[in-house]
């Protein structure tokens, strides 16, 4: 399934929805309100409102969407009208809108790696990564505003793993079993601060700042990917290719990286990056004419996860 959040013109709040494919229009089915009409019986909604409270429900959860998407699909004309939506009518968010903790990789794409550190560049003995902060999530077109204070801002497109079941010190040969779904993240990055923190050892505000961490416009859902090494990535901006690779690059696979990074803990919600493709602007360095700057488009796309377009608008 692809599953989305999104906002319906008469709410304020981000509801859990389900994409649709009805006579060549794509509808958004209100998960929570769909299921109380498919399962009846007036009984509270067996499918969450939300995209983390459906996370938390597990596999019970899942089942039970794909019950609702099956007594629509055979009884269409019957679902409430507040149970559906034309896509075209509401307005998608990110599909976690505030997810956990966001675990990003870098250096973890072969290519990438060669771009930024040289063809003969050692390959990194274990995955390394930053934590990006929730607040820095945003939707699919929405803007991405430059700080006053960033003078290189990049792009970075990502394959974004989605933890259902959390755990501690997972075995690598579970870890798939881990993973609810599966989105984009465009690792939006201030290169000019990234490489002034780096050269202190840290990395921080480089990687943070509102709209930093472009996502979506859907997750889906596992059970639909059973392979997650065979996606073409690739993004443009204002239409020119920048950026192609594809996930059977990764120098740590996911599973390696589910493994890994479950030493600190997983949550249900959290996310853990691949890492990106080569194309980035700071691998045209000391051409700079690659960075972003307002007006530009990007358009962020992963095989089978669809296109994540944000412009580029200035601050103030």
């Amino acid at each position: 399934m692809r599953l989305v959040s999104f906002l319906p013109k008469t709410h304020r709040r981000p509801r859990l929805g389900i994409l649709l494919e009805r006579h060549g229009t794509t509808y958004v089915l209100d998960a929570a309100r769909a299921s109380a009409w498919a399962f009846g019986g007036g009984r509270p909604s067996p499918v969450p409102s939300t995209m983390m409270a459906f996370l938390r429900a597990g596999p019970q959860g899942l089942v039970r969407a794909q019950r609702t998407v099956a007594q629509a699909e055979r009884h269409w004309e019957e679902i409430p009208g507040d149970a559906r939506w034309p896509l075209s009518g509401v307005r998608l968010v990110a599909p976690l809108p505030r997810p956990g903790k966001i675990i990003c990789l870098g250096l973890n794409f072969r290519q990438h790696l060669a771009e930024t550190r040289g063809p003969d560049a050692p390959a990194p003995e274990f995955p390394l990564a930053f934590l990006k902060a929730p607040s820095c999530v945003i939707g699919p077109e929405q803007p991405v505003v430059v700080p006053p204070w960033v003078e290189k801002l990049d792009y970075e497109v990502e394959l974004a793993v989605v933890i259902g079941e959390g755990g501690v010190n997972i075995p690598r040969q579970q870890a798939l079993g881990h993973i609810a779904g599966y989105t984009i993240l465009n690792d939006v990055s201030a290169r000019q601060v990234q490489m002034a923190e780096m050269k202190k050892g840290f990395l921080t505000l480089g990687k943070n700042f509102p709209g930093s961490s472009p996502m979506g416009p859907y997750l889906l859902t596992a059970d639909e990917l059973d392979n997650p090494h065979t996606l073409q990535m690739e993004l443009r901006v204002n239409g020119e290719l920048r950026q192609q690779g594809h996930s059977n690059d990764l120098i740590h696979d996911v599973a390696d990286l589910i493994a890994y990074w479950s030493r600190m803990g997983l949550e249900p919600g959290d996310i853990i990056t691949s890492g990106t493709p080569s194309g980035v602007a700071l691998g045209r360095e000391p051409d700079t004419s690659w960075y972003l700057r307002p007006g530009d488009v990007m358009e962020a796309t992963v095989e089978r996860l669809g296109t994540l377009r944000n412009p580029i608008v200035a601050s103030g």
